[in-house]
């Protein structure tokens, strides 16, 4: 497994807005989210970063982080696309993230996808750097809960 996270540049609009249109229907499909907007916004807002999850070169999913103030970050949308999920490349993409930036998190887990609640669950309470991990109310009404925890420095060079 080569993972690796790349830059989701502002050209890469139209992939991204049709990333997030399928992204949605699974995520919030009750939500009027428009995703060609939530794009443009995610690419050109400067407390944001968003990146590509990379197998090999090949995009297999994205993952978009609010840089909020004193080194805490959210992780605003996270999703391996379906063809590649079950196969550890979410915990490894989210290894990787949380080990790139160290310091206070905070995610919302969506209340329409059980599969998300499952693996955030599981993934969290196994991964290298994971301190202070607590559960709590969700951000908005769509969400079921919310996660906050401590992302320690490098685990590996």
């Amino acid at each position: 497994m080569s993972l690796t996270l790349s830059l989701i540049l502002p050209k890469e609009h139209a992939v991204l807005t049709s990333v997030l249109a399928g992204y949605f229907e699974e995520t919030a499909s009750q939500a009027r989210i428009d995703p060609g907007d939530r794009a443009r916004q995610m690419l050109h807002r400067k407390d944001v970063t968003a990146f590509w999850v990379l197998n090999a070169g090949k995009r297999i999913g994205f993952a978009l982080v609010l840089n909020l103030p004193d080194d805490r970050r959210e992780l605003s949308e996270f999703s391996i696309f379906a063809p590649h999920r079950r196969h550890g490349f979410g915990r490894v993409a989210a290894e990787i993230l949380f080990q790139e930036f160290p310091g206070r998190w905070r995610m919302g887990i969506s209340a329409q996808s059980p599969s998300a609640l499952a693996f955030w669950g599981t993934c969290l309470s196994v991964l290298p750097g994971v301190t202070e991990l607590r559960e709590g109310a969700p951000f908005t009404e769509l969400q079921s809960k919310s996660y906050s925890f401590q992302i320690t420095g490098p685990t590996h060079d």
